[in-house]
């Protein structure tokens, strides 16, 4: 807050200031200026407490005289005195910039007088400035996970940390009001960090659960949406088709450019088209090469293995989401020459589960959580029917077709 003289007895205030606050100035000559024995006082009221942190008056002198005291008292407590010419201050006298004279530190305030008294003819007041802010309270913030006390910290501001992971339980903040169960997104989630309590409170942490991978692979196959992974490196292929090769990135089942739709044909060979792309984006193959072109690839399938491959020169190509690249020094999916298709280290995974969000304060008590859908018709049984190559599966009111 600023506080420019503007006459001997009245200033003009500027900035931020507590709602309370008020200001009175009385100068015993004129507007600003201070001859031997007179005095400038400014008193600023009901500042509820604030703290402060810088006091700088602007002051000039005359030509080549100007000296004086200058006092700042708070709730009648003097702590900060200056007394001296105005060359002792600033190192000449200036009788045409105002300069800024004053005091940095923390004082907490309720009330604020600053007087200048002068000594020798003249010292002269432009304004007052103060910088403040509000005088902060130390609490307690008592940190759970679950029914246990992480710590206690004490502060005005304290540092949120971040909690490690715990089995299949992601950390990703800390609540207030602790729950169970949650399958939606928190609003009013605190992140780790910085964090300002404005009261003693007790913090839950928040744990998101991450479906393990090995969850997600298709042991059955249907058409569908899936990341094509190898399981040992865990890259999948990720994006369309460049000079022969696609992408490779480490499996993350919410990356859109990691889903592919997997159909087939009657034969049972399969059509693999990446999803969210503009157009038409495949992922075949011309030869013993890649290419953006509607191609039947051979399945191997077996358990949680899946493989795509093709033949060419009565070799086995195999498409691998981790075939080192010596030129650009890096992963690529690409064809792989094998002997042996049934080694394959490969799988199809299911990304769905990765959007369902599943929060709890309670990770220890994991997703054992009772969904009663009442009045509603379930199919108890499984009915599965031939057809050719593929097998036609009821379950649970829902039709799937598979490859046999």
């Amino acid at each position: 807050m600023t506080f420019t003289v503007e006459s001997k007895s009245k200033v003009k205030a500027d900035g931020t200031w507590p709602y309370s606050m008020s200001a009175s100035y009385a100068c015993t000559y004129q507007k600003g200026d201070v001859r031997a024995n007179d005095t400038a006082t400014l008193v600023v009221s009901g500042l509820d407490g604030i703290t402060i942190e810088k006091i700088d008056l602007y002051l000039k002198s005359n030509k080549d005289k100007g000296a004086g005291i200058i006092t700042m008292t708070a709730d009648g407590q003097e702590f900060y005195r200056a007394e001296g010419t105005y060359k002792d201050w600033f190192g000449a006298y200036n009788n045409t910039d105002f300069q800024p004279k004053g005091w940095s530190g923390e004082r907490t305030v309720n009330d604020l007088t600053i007087q200048v008294f002068g000594t020798t003819n003249s010292l002269h007041i432009e304004k007052y400035e103060i910088t403040w802010r509000q005088t902060s309270t130390a609490y307690d913030v008592t940190l759970m996970k679950g029914d246990e006390i992480v710590e206690t910290l004490h502060g005005d501001q304290v540092t949120l940390p971040s909690m490690p992971d715990t089995a299949n339980w992601h950390f990703i903040g800390w609540i207030e009001t602790p729950f169970y169960a949650l399958d939606a997104n928190l609003w009013d989630m605190i992140g780790a960090g910085t964090y300002r309590p404005s009261a003693d409170v007790t913090l839950w942490a928040v744990y998101q659960y991450k479906q393990p991978v090995e969850e997600c692979i298709v042991t059955d196959l249907y058409e569908g949406n899936y990341v094509y992974a190898e399981m040992g490196d865990r890259r999948a292929m990720s994006g369309g088709v460049v000079d022969g090769e696609a992408g490779s990135s480490p499996v993350d089942l919410k990356d859109l450019m990691q889903h592919y739709e997997v159909t087939f044909d009657r034969d049972g060979k399969a059509y693999i088209r990446l999803v969210y792309v503009y157009g038409e984006e495949y992922i075949g193959f011309e030869d013993d090469h890649l290419a953006n072109t509607e191609s039947a690839w051979e399945v191997y399938h077996e358990g949680d293995k899946t493989a795509f491959y093709t033949m060419y020169n009565d070799k086995i190509y195999m498409l691998l989401p981790n075939k080192w690249n010596e030129t650009k020094n890096e992963y690529v999916t690409a064809l792989k020459s094998v002997n042996d298709i049934s080694a394959a280290n490969t799988s199809l995974l299911t990304p769905e589960a990765a959007f369902d969000v599943h929060l709890t304060c309670y990770p220890q008590v994991g997703l054992d959580v009772e969904e009663v859908e009442s009045g509603k018709w379930k199919v108890e049984s499984e009915w599965i029917i031939p057809f050719g190559n593929y097998e036609l599966v009821i379950r649970d009111g829902k039709k799937y077709l598979r490859l046999r």
